[in-house]
């Protein structure tokens, strides 16, 4: 992507001049994160194909205690979430706010200052995830780690977050008549809601729990808040910020936008709820939860509206930004539909707790979130190494590999909730049947792994690749 891309002048020169001046000012705090990022994404997925191995072979690595299943899979989703999707979800947020606002980030006291953040996070991880192998979890579904190192990320993105909102500019953009374009409603809205989501659910559920007929309701409105109301913004920003200028064109029916915004921030916690429906809360509780999550369509379809109109130019033919873009667009109506089915109480009944469930998490995080994360990660790379410094051949790789393995990796989860789902109803069916029938797609479940380690170590290595000198790796 040309440095001008996302500039808002009409000088081509000073357009120019300003984006290297805006990378120059992001981009060690920015390659720092996409950096740490990708290789905890390599990790991530390394150990959650050991914990499918172990739902085939449970005799697996069964001499080491500590490398049981409920480590391997605690391990392996903190790391997607902490590790992977919020560093380069905060990573996303720095390279496009500044750009988007054509403001750099600051002095070099304030750049040491967030790059010393960048190690406390990735410092935070490491010490979490060595916790939790040690058998120092908190039990709590994604929120594993002690309080001492959630209490490090909590502020570790305050020293981060602030300065990022602080570069918010309301007059930026050109197509809106001098408004600030719905990027930023999305990027802001992301960077504010983390602290309140992570915060809250930290304070009521580990640093001073509420009781627990009270904690399953937090925890279902945390885990549907942190994917909803923090990454998804983020993804959308980029989304909304890039695929209008890879294009040339204008959004569609801009005037949706900002009742599509709304709405997914109205709906975006509520419809957490849904996850507990049958379970011990009020009613009505359970009612706004299936009222919230099929109402979240709304906001889904806005977006659609606004940004699937839009066609590549000719010149862009290949381009893996856009690629990843408009495949992380795909992913989002998928996920949309697929959240307001399981929202229905007909379908819920036998769909929770299944693989259904656990593949409606996958494709927001895996497709819905990460794929625009990465088209940022292409994006933005050459312009922050002054260079053109992408294998073309290894970045399509890497694509189709992620595609076709979150593709397999849902559809065959989906399969298996239903089976089991339908099964549990049946009081002819044992238990013991039902998980017997399941490791023909357990077996399935451990391949589309393996895909997505290929695509993540592909990724990794791209990234390293495009750092090393160019005398290292001369550009054919």
């Amino acid at each position: 992507m040309s440095n001008t891309t996302l500039s808002h002048h009409h000088d081509p020169e000073s357009d120019g001049a300003k984006a290297v001046c805006i990378d120059a000012s992001v981009r060690t705090p920015v390659l720092l994160l996409f950096g740490n990022a990708l290789h905890w994404l390599v990790v991530a997925s390394f150990l959650a194909l050991l914990a499918s191995v172990k739902l085939v072979a449970p005799g697996f690595l069964g001499g080491v205690a500590f490398l049981g299943y409920g480590r391997l899979s605690a391990i392996a989703r903190d790391l997607f979430l902490y590790g992977w999707a919020s560093q380069a979800a905060i990573a996303a947020g720095i390279w496009l706010m500044a750009r988007l606002c054509n403001r750099t980030l600051g002095g070099v006291l304030l750049r040491t200052l967030i790059n010393s953040a960048v190690v406390l996070w990735n410092l935070a991880v490491l010490l979490g995830t060595l916790a939790i192998l040690a058998g120092y979890s908190t039990g709590v579904e994604w929120l594993e780690y002690p309080n001492w190192a959630s209490a490090m990320l909590f502020l570790s993105f305050l020293m981060i977050g602030i300065w990022v909102v602080c570069l918010f500019d309301r007059r930026a953009g050109i197509e809106s008549g001098g408004r600030a374009e719905p990027a930023l409603w999305y990027l802001v809205a992301g960077f504010c809601c983390f602290p309140w989501v992570y915060g809250t659910a930290n304070l009521l559920l580990t640093w001073k729990p509420l009781q627990a007929s009270a904690q399953g309701a937090v925890q279902g409105w945390f885990c549907n808040g942190f994917l909803i109301l923090w990454l998804l913004p983020v993804a959308l920003g980029a989304l909304y910020g890039l695929l209008p200028r890879i294009s040339g064109q204008q959004l569609n029916r801009r005037n949706l936008a900002p009742l599509g915004f709304w709405l997914l921030i109205l709906f975006g916690g509520w419809a957490g709820l849904a996850r507990l429906i049958g379970g011990p809360i009020p009613a009505w509780m359970a009612s706004a939860g299936v009222v919230a999550g099929v109402l979240f369509l709304i906001p889904i379809l806005i977006v659609m509206i606004n940004l699937l109109g839009l066609r590549r130019g000719g010149d862009n033919d290949g381009n893996i930004t856009w690629q990843f873009l408009r495949g992380g667009l795909s992913f989002i109506l998928t996920a949309g539909l697929l959240a307001a089915l399981l929202a229905m109480p007909s379908v819920s009944a036998f769909a929770r707790f299944t693989g259904v469930t656990v593949s409606l998490d996958l494709l927001w995080l895996f497709g819905a979130i990460s794929f625009p994360l990465f088209g940022v990660i292409y994006a933005s790379l050459p312009g922050l190494l002054g260079r053109e410094c992408w294998s073309v051949s290894l970045s399509g790789l890497h694509y189709w590999l992620n595609f076709a393995g979150l593709c397999l990796l849902t559809t065959i989860l989906i399969l298996d909730g239903l089976f089991a789902g339908l099964a549990l109803l049946d009081p002819v069916v044992s238990f013991l049947n039902i998980t017997s029938y399941a490791q023909p797609f357990h077996v399935l479940e451990g391949a589309a792994w393996l895909l997505l380690l290929a695509s993540t170590v592909i990724a990794a290595a791209n990234f390293t690749r495009a750092l090393a000198a160019e005398r290292l790796f001369p550009k054919k």
